[in-house]
């Protein structure tokens, strides 16, 4: 019993110095190579299985593939080789599609000219030199108002330009020449992802028109006639109107939008901020106060030299029918009073008759003769 423990204790003494005798790095190093056989394993397990794959189902088998050492693997990032990172980054890969973006361009800008017949042609050359074309366009000049009245006016036009996406920019660094810009705005609408899902979807139906086509083909019987017709028809305006709507944003992709006002002016907008102090603008607006009553009087005798022919012709009908009113109120003035009278004289003689006789008094004078 003594002797069993005894070598029992004896084995338990030389495990331990073997476990102390065992250095870090060679545990490291059998750790690592037991890692890379289970990835070397499962790389070629994968390997094997899609080359299964394809056999069944009837592709090429693919080239053998590659199996990274594990330190590349370590130093890889996310556990890809280098040629495959860049490749994943740039989107290189065998079966990447690389797509344009589709962005629209446009823009809104007010310039200001003192010179509008020569702005307007130089419009009309820098589109035509940056291969633009004029979509719609307006032009307000003077009335005739202004032109009977002598007054100074200011004519505007307005520009809707459709110019190439490539010079949008030159464009609209090139309207400063022109003339003052006080106002530009830019916008700018990215459907890269609405073009691409719309043409996708367009493809897809493209091909189920193809397969209506070849079951119609075949068809044998009228209602499966009728029912493939129905559908080519839903399809067909699908496919109508998303490729409708792939040419509108290629157009608006290609030729960006520019909405030009031009507006003349005596004197340009000024751009750079100006400190003025309240004594300035104080006599600024006396000043315009007076202009203002200046310019009141002198569009009022204007506009009485101007009227004054029709004021004569107002004011002599207004005469004249003065006249013809007092002559109406004394022709009425004398009617009246001639029925007064004849009202007078008729109830003096209804009075004159309804009254009595009066009996003749007899004086004692009289009496007095009688009587002797």
């Amino acid at each position: 019993m003594k002797k069993t423990v005894s070598l029992l204790l004896v084995l338990i003494m030389l495990f331990a110095l073997c476990a102390c005798g065992s250095s870090p790095k060679a545990s490291y190093a059998y750790e690592t190579a037991a890692s890379g056989a289970s990835y070397n394993s499962s790389a070629q397990y994968a390997a094997a299985d899609y080359a299964a794959y394809d056999e069944e189902y009837g592709y090429a088998e693919p080239a053998e593939m590659p199996v990274p050492a594990p330190s590349s693997v370590a130093g890889d990032a996310g556990g890809l080789s280098a040629d495959a990172s860049s490749s994943a980054a740039t989107g290189t890969g065998s079966n990447t599609t690389i797509n344009t973006e589709k962005i629209i361009y446009s823009a809104d800008a007010q310039l200001e000219t003192t010179k509008f017949d020569e702005t307007v042609a130089a419009v009309s050359d820098m589109i035509s030199a940056y291969g633009g074309f004029v979509e719609s366009s307006s032009v307000n000049g003077a009335n005739y108002y202004n032109k009977a009245r002598g007054n100074a006016f200011l004519r505007s036009a307005n520009y809707t330009i459709r110019i190439p996406s490539e010079n949008f920019s030159a464009m609209m660094n090139a309207l400063p020449t022109l003339g003052n810009v006080p106002y530009t705005n830019t916008y700018t609408e990215n459907v890269t992802s609405q073009y691409y899902d719309v043409q996708a979807r367009l493809t897809a139906y493209k091909t189920q028109e193809a397969r209506l086509i070849e079951m119609m083909a075949v068809a044998e019987t009228v209602e499966d006639i009728i029912t493939i017709e129905d559908r080519l028809t839903e399809i067909r305006y699908q496919i109508d109107s998303m490729q409708s709507k792939l040419n509108n944003w290629d157009r608006r992709v290609n030729y960006s939008t520019i909405y030009l006002s031009i507006s003349e002016v005596s004197e340009y907008t000024p751009t750079d901020p100006v400190k003025v102090t309240y004594g300035e603008k104080l006599g600024a607006a006396v000043r315009n106060g007076l202009k203002s009553v200046g310019d009141f009087f002198a569009d009022f005798l204007l506009w009485f030299v101007e009227a004054l022919p029709t004021l004569l012709i107002l004011a002599a009908i207004a005469f004249g029918i003065v006249i013809i009113l007092r002559k109406t109120r004394g022709k009425r003035e004398a009617r009246r009073e001639k029925r007064a009278k004849r009202k007078a004289e008729k109830a003096a003689k209804k009075t004159a008759k309804k009254a009595p006789a009066v009996p003749s008094q007899i004086t004692p004078s009289d009496t007095d003769g009688i009587g002797q």
